[in-house]
């Protein structure tokens, strides 16, 4: 997506991907951004074809909007419930 991130602002969403199960681990890394650093990205929850990502910038409030394009490349480490 294109859209602006505000200071202080948090967005998620879902990525599909049928070889995810549930008990692996999605590990993420940002490859580019604009705000110098300050963006971070975390997986929420992990589900069968599918993890959900969150997107936040943490500049202050009233601070720098991340208006970049954010390349988030991931890999999924296998693993197991117990």
């Amino acid at each position: 997506t294109t859209d602006s991130l505000a200071a202080a602002a948090a967005a998620v969403f879902t990525v599909t991907d049928s070889t995810v199960a549930l008990g692996e681990v999605p590990v993420l890394a940002i490859q580019s951004g604009s705000n110098g650093g300050n963006t971070e990205v975390t997986v929420n929850t992990v589900a069968a074809g599918s993890f959900v990502i969150q997107v936040a910038n943490n500049n202050a409030s009233g601070g720098t909007a991340e208006t970049g394009a954010i390349i988030i490349n991931f890999a999924v480490i296998k693993g197991s419930v117990n």
